[in-house]
């Protein structure tokens, strides 16, 4: 599954400058990591919901042995959730960073030319200035996973964050 809040960046990457090329594609890099992250924090997710389901699944007439294997499914479906989103975070900071270190960048070469209006200074950041606000949007957001079958958006919708 791919995110489409990275699209706008990387469509906005493409009009970096040749001499910033290595930025340029660290960036690329970088969003490419987060959206792997997305996707695995998705997946991380839908195993969480399975492990959940077995563990309502028990009955009266289930074994311990049972209950136990449903526990450590969902113990193991919690850790990859966890872990999974401390990589997604940190994708996203990178980015961010890279992004911002980007269009730093812009604006020094921009700021070279002394022969420019503002206006016409503004006009050559503006496109650069794109991937740094998605990033930037990307990182204050949470991440959305858009479920295919209701029952599991009702069991999230059950749960409540422990304070």
């Amino acid at each position: 599954m791919s995110s489409l809040r990275v699209f706008p960046a990387a469509l906005a990457l493409g009009l970096a400058l040749v001499a910033c090329q290595s930025a340029e594609k660290k960036a690329e890099k970088d969003e490419v990591k987060v959206v792997h992250g997305v996707e695995a924090v998705c997946a991380a997710q839908a195993d969480v919901d399975a492990a959940v389901e077995q563990v309502n699944g028990l009955t009266p007439d289930s074994t311990v042995a049972d209950a136990q294997q449903a526990g450590d499914k969902l113990k193991g479906a919690l850790s990859a959730l966890n872990k999974a989103e401390g990589q997604l975070e940190k994708a996203e900071v990178k980015e961010y960073r890279d992004q911002v270190d980007f269009f730093r960048k812009a604006v020094a070469e921009v700021s070279k030319n002394k022969d420019l209006t503002l206006a016409e200074a503004a006009e050559q950041l503006k496109g650069k200035a794109a991937p740094l606000l998605a990033a930037r949007e990307q990182l204050a957001s949470t991440t959305v996973c858009i479920d295919v079958a209701d029952d599991s958006a009702d069991a999230k919708a059950d749960e409540k964050p422990k304070s």
